[in-house]
């Protein structure tokens, strides 16, 4: 008895005479129905992508909830226990969240550069950390204090490996929205309770931030509207997140606004300045933006323009806060000059036998000098230049209208107000000022390795 060919490629049966079978193919394929569309097959590439990028939602809560968490950190020391042995809010659940990426086979973004400079910080500071208990005495806080600062950097390991489509994208970037309802609550009940019609000191807040100050609180709101702005300025969005968007960032204006930092004040102008001139489509916002700069200083509170005002470095002008930064810069610089190659160790400045007054230079670049030297600072400005490549590339790779777009710009932005924030301060080191920063890095290291958005997984 014989029996009926198959095809080799998918067993199905096959007629026995080969020719008409060739022919009914042929007038199949030429009728579309060779194939229906729902079995297309898609590129390698987004096979690739579709095999690698399976996340599961579930696990994506831990890391949901930590992102909300983070900032409210009066909610942290208030409310959760501290259990000792340093498992704490933070540590915990960095590690519940890295415990869902891992279990959803989460991967880092592949072949970017930034990763390699983050790895590289990380192992400087932990030398830099033994560095340090050479130099100065009562070092008992500086592991668990590098600890948490480098917990807020692996956030942008922790998010790629959380991330895998552009529907957990939006979950974190919904995620950090979600808390800033009741941060302005707070912001605005603490401004009542302090308010008058001119500035004074007593009046500035830290809003949830309990265990920090006001520029500290100030510089995340900054970081936070800037990047918020360029994803409302430059995503074709629904009404939904226009709106979820826009009332974001009135929310941390005010936080700015009532915070009363003069450096927030620059930096957020010169960070929203940033994403308008480098938006592809920034002639429509030239009028309204002329329009804020002449209305903008009638409508603000008397306080806020007071406040404004008062920022000058001319020597006849300034205030004492703003004289003795020059007097710590003036020790950073001479510690520099004893110690050029790697400094005097990691958090050391402020110690009595660097710094006789006991205080932080206020400024990241002159302290790196200080504490790191040569090598901690030719390692911070790679970093901090490899940042600042991530997010222009992501720019000019993207289309406009995008996610990818948009979050490479916010990240422009919010790399101009970090650089400014960080010249009279520290606002690079505190754990709820930069791991919002650090997320939104991760999401656009991620987006250039995701299927274009809208196309098949």
């Amino acid at each position: 008895m014989s029996t009926q060919p198959t095809d080799p490629a998918s067993g199905a049966a096959q007629p026995r005479f080969p020719l008409a079978a060739r022919a009914l193919r042929t007038q199949a394929a030429a009728q579309g129905l060779a194939r229906p569309k729902s079995a297309a097959i898609p590129p390698p590439a987004l096979q690739a992508n579709s095999n690698r990028l399976t996340p599961g939602p579930a696990k994506l809560w831990p890391l949901l909830l930590f992102l909300f968490l983070l900032p409210l950190q009066n909610v942290q020391t208030g409310y959760m226990p501290n259990l000792g042995g340093g498992l704490n809010f933070l540590n915990v659940m960095f590690m519940l969240a890295l415990g869902g990426a891992l279990m959803a086979r989460g991967r880092l973004a592949p072949g970017e550069p930034l990763n390699r400079w983050v790895l590289a910080y990380a192992i400087y500071m932990v030398v830099s950390l033994l560095i340090g208990y050479q130099y100065v005495s009562g070092t008992e806080v500086h592991l668990n204090t590098l600890k948490d600062h480098l917990l807020a950097v692996f956030m942008v390991y922790l998010v790629q490996l959380g991330v895998s489509d552009w529907a957990a994208v939006k979950r974190v970037v919904l995620a950090t929205l979600l808390p800033l309802p009741y941060i302005a609550k707070v912001v605005w009940s603490q401004h009542s309770s302090v308010s008058s019609w001119g500035y004074d000191d007593d009046m500035r807040i830290s809003g949830t931030f309990s265990l920090l100050g006001a520029n500290e609180f100030a510089a995340f709101c900054t970081t936070h509207a800037v990047v918020l702005f360029a994803i409302l300025l430059a995503t074709r969005l629904p009404r939904f997140w226009k709106l979820v968007l826009a009332g974001g960032i009135a929310c941390m204006v005010i936080g700015v606004l009532y915070a009363y930092s003069r450096t927030a004040y620059v930096a957020l102008i010169l960070g929203l300045v940033t994403v308008i001139l480098a938006w592809r489509g920034r002639w429509k916002l030239m009028l309204p933006l002329l329009l804020s700069v002449v209305i903008l200083p009638s409508v603000l509170p008397y306080s806020v323009v007071e406040r404004f005002d008062s920022t000058t470095v001319e020597a006849d002008e300034r205030d004492e806060s703003t004289d003795m930064r020059f007097v710590y810069w003036g020790i950073a610089l001479d510690t520099f000059g004893r110690h050029p190659v790697v400094g005097t160790g990691y958090h050391t400045f402020h110690h009595s036998e660097i710094n006789p007054y006991n205080k932080d230079t206020h400024n990241l670049y002159l302290r790196t000098l200080a504490e790191g030297g040569v090598v901690g600072a030719v390692i911070l400005g790679g970093l901090l230049l490899s940042l600042l490549m991530v997010g222009l590339k992501s720019m000019t790779r993207a289309r406009t209208g995008t996610w990818h777009y948009a979050l490479g710009l916010g990240l422009v932005g919010a790399w101009t107000a970090l650089i400014c924030g960080n010249l009279f301060g520290d606002r690079f080191t505190y754990y709820p000022v930069v791991a919002y920063f650090w997320t939104y890095v991760a999401l656009v290291l991620k987006a250039r390795h995701l299927p274009p958005e809208g196309a098949p997984r």
